[in-house]
């Protein structure tokens, strides 16, 4: 069995995993008093873009539910090209590597070990489908 599909699989679920798990973590963050006030003052912030009103919390949750749906749909669009082919081609594969890369530095920087974890499993994945001879079980 040829290893190569499994391992692109494997990094494409991971990003449907992080934007599943992003959606839901935000979603089901508990209520603090110290939360509460943060929401609060992050409403009365108003932002004004292109002639629509909005505020900084608005902002921020949409933001946070985009980016979790583009995750999956990230994700699922690459696996779906494993259907038109046994492993993508090299330029699709190098830009997942580079995506993947990309978005594991930002997570490093700025979020927890379970982004972390996932998009380093992302990243590895691509990385050695991108590095393996082609032809290779």
């Amino acid at each position: 069995m040829n290893s190569l599909p499994m391992l692109y699989k494997a990094g494409c679920w991971s990003f449907v995993l992080v934007g599943i798990g992003h959606i839901v973590t935000s979603m089901l963050i508990p209520s603090t008093p110290e939360r509460d006030k943060i929401i609060e003052e992050m409403k009365s912030f108003s932002i004004s873009m292109s002639g629509s009103e909005s505020n900084l919390y608005l902002f921020h949750e949409g933001f946070s539910l985009m980016m979790g749906g583009l995750l999956i749909g990230f994700g699922v669009l690459n696996l779906s090209l494993l259907e038109a082919s046994i492993t993508p081609r090299k330029r699709v594969v190098l830009v997942n590597v580079i995506v993947s890369l990309i978005s594991l530095a930002i997570s490093i920087k700025y979020f927890f070990i379970v982004p972390v974890a996932f998009l380093f499993m992302a990243f590895f994945c691509f990385f050695a489908v991108l590095m393996a001879p082609r032809g290779t079980a």
